[in-house]
């Protein structure tokens, strides 16, 4: 009987008052990662059926779906259901369970490659899960986290020491989490370049698993094994312990781990010689890699996918992939606990601090003294505009599939999304100022604060109304000015009502697009600005007919009006149009990638022109 069928039984029996439900609970946490999806999904929904309407099963719930999205999904959902689920728990005082929602926390700014974040959370799932016996394996898989942290840290004996602890309890262990340690302590001592250990452990691992109905574990020592004769040099052993595990990976359908089989592959078949079979396992290791959100992953294809079309005579593929891998590089080796911006050439080759220094000394000091107070001033009105700006993760928190482009020109920008949450209504827009830069990024902070008086001060929520009044605030902003001041901006605004679930809309030279049912729809805005001008026609709402099948957009025009193509003109909207209806069924975090990828590759050598912002939101 397998460990599904045998779950199967219990909950039944627990249904029926005979097992106890806690115990079928934590069975399931353990479980997750060997079953297969529909299984995982059944399992949640009967787990869901049989206990009680509470907030316990709720957050209890709220984890289930967490650690589903995670391996069947990608990241999209997960941090909404795990911020619902240790809300819930820290609410009722249910340490043990805020713990094990730690540890998956850990898990999801690991695959971000937010590290920092998640070495917290591994600390503090520690603590929580300290003198737990009940919840034994999670204390296990915090310790395996930090161990994988650290390793990533390239702090090798931090990571050792958390796996050994971990192994002192799990010594006697007659389940899998024994060879899940035994499998880090392999990867530990490879990264170390201690090869005979490395392979002791993962021999190790294997044989404690035998027959004990763990794909994803199996498949992940054939994998380390496989990398273990690579860096022997036996290409042909290394080969064959990677498409075994592929194979089985594929079998099971674990679409993340086949990531790094790609990229083993990919580095295989170059050893071979062999660079078609090589770009091949790149470009699927990129696929997965975008599909699961995993941004270390995506690093490591596009720096693989340059360097082979680079030896394929491809310059142009080789330019576009290795300029993917730089604008990648800052936020990786930033999230690796490394936050140096290094330089690199299209050799890959970093220039030394001790050049940097030399370069320098040749320039003139006090322009030099003068470029830095300069950037000190706008690197601090930048803080400044970041405070104002709502977190990604609120954007998620509101919306279960959305999506945030915004790529400031500058490094300040006259362009900004706003969020807010005030007596049961949602507000969302996108809004371009007047200007771009220290300028544009000023405008941004009054028109902001203007929002901000029109639901909080004056208690609107209707928006055109919301509009008007936020302009004649900008007007009087400026109205003591010796100069004629017409600077303002242009914004698209949606409010939705949290209790009734209506939404409106009102724009001032910004468009609305939606689709609804893959049917194109654009509500053109009121042409006027926000601020003083000579136009006087007043604002509209627009009153919409969403539904869960509805995507919703919100934009400025600096995409449309970005230089290049083969001829350097703008872009326009037609293009997006387009580009946006081929991925509409795509979850949000792919459309963002491909829209971003399309804005580069239109733009390619030029410089971006104005602020980019679009806000998409799947209903």
């Amino acid at each position: 009987m397998s460990s599904y069928q045998e779950l199967s039984k219990k909950m039944e029996l627990a249904g029926k008052k005979q097992y106890d439900l806690n115990d079928v609970y934590i069975e399931l946490l353990i479980i997750a990662t060997t079953i297969s999806k529909d299984e995982l999904m059944s399992l949640i929904n009967s787990f869901s059926a049989i206990s009680p309407n509470n907030d316990e099963t709720k957050g209890r719930v709220d984890l289930c779906y967490a650690i589903y999205y995670s391996l069947w999904v990608g990241t999209g959902n997960i941090y909404d259901k795990l911020k619902e689920a240790i809300e819930i728990f820290k609410q009722i005082k249910d340490e043990a369970n805020e713990g094990v929602t730690l540890a998956f926390f850990a898990l999801y700014y690991k695959t971000l490659g937010q590290l920092d974040k998640a070495q917290e959370c591994v600390n503090e799932a520690i603590k929580k899960l300290t003198n737990k016996p009940a919840y034994l394996y999670f204390f296990g898989v915090a310790h395996y986290q930090g161990a994988e942290i650290n390793t990533l840290l390239q702090d090798y004996d931090a990571a050792l020491e958390f796996l050994n602890k971990g192994l002192t309890y799990f010594e006697n262990d007659e389940g899998t989490f024994k060879s899940r340690l035994l499998n880090g302590i392999g990867n530990v001592y490879k990264n170390k370049n201690e090869l005979d250990l490395s392979l002791e452990y993962f021999e190790k691992s294997l044989k404690h698993i035998e027959g004990k109905d763990h794909v994803l574990l199996e498949t992940k020592n054939y994998g380390d094994i496989g990398n273990y004769y690579f860096r022997l040099g036996d290409y042909q052993k290394s080969l064959d312990y990677q498409l075994k595990s592929l194979e089985l990976r594929r079998k099971f359908n674990l679409s993340r781990p086949m990531i790094s089989n790609h990229l083993e592959l990919a580095d295989l078949f170059l050893k071979k010689n062999n660079l078609e079979m090589a770009l091949e396992h790149a470009l699927l290791a990129e696929s997965l890699a975008k599909e699961h959100n995993v941004i270390s992953q995506m690093f490591q294809a596009y720096y693989e996918i340059s360097s082979i079309y680079e030896q394929l005579g491809n310059s142009i593929e080789a330019l576009r992939y290795f300029k993917m891998y730089h604008n990648l590089k800052e936020q990786v080796v930033g999230q690796e606990n490394s936050r140096k911006i290094k330089q690199i050439n299209m050799n890959h080759e970093i220039i030394s601090v001790e050049k940097e220094k030399e370069i320098f000394k040749l320039r003139n000091v006090v322009l030099k003294e003068a470029l830095d107070e300069i950037n000190a001033s706008v690197r601090y009105a930048k803080r400044i505009q970041d405070a104002i700006s709502p977190p990604i993760e609120l954007v998620h928190s509101k919306f279960k599939d959305a999506f945030v482009i915004y790529k400031p020109k500058d490094i300040v920008a006259g362009d900004f999304y706003w969020m807010e949450n005030h007596k049961n209504h949602l507000y969302i827009a996108v809004a371009d100022c007047t200007g771009h830069g220290v300028p544009g990024a000023l405008m941004s902070v009054i028109c902001c604060n203007s929002l901000n008086r029109c639901i909080y001060e004056f208690n609107l929520t209707d928006p055109a109304q919301i509009l008007e009044k936020c302009s004649d605030l900008i007007c009087q902003t400026f109205e003591k000015s010796t100069e004629d001041v017409k600077d303002g901006m242009d914004i698209s605004l949606l409010v939705i009502c949290n209790e009734n679930k209506t939404y409106a809309w009102s724009g001032a030279n910004n468009p609305l697009w939606y689709f609804e049912n893959d049917v194109f729809h654009e509500i053109q805005p009121v042409k006027r600005p926000i601020g003083k001008s000579e136009y006087s026609a007043k604002f509209v709402t627009h009153h919409l007919n969403l539904t869960n099948k509805s995507t919703v957009y919100l934009f400025t025009d600096g995409y449309a009006d970005q230089f290049g193509g083969p001829s350097g003109k703008k872009l326009k909207y037609k293009p997006i149009i387009e580009k946006i209806k081929e991925t509409i069924d795509k979850p949000a975090i792919q459309q963002k990638l491909i829209l971003e990828q399309t804005f580069e590759n239109w733009k390619g050598d030029l410089e971006q022109v104005d602020d980019v912002c679009i806000i998409g939101i799947k209903i």
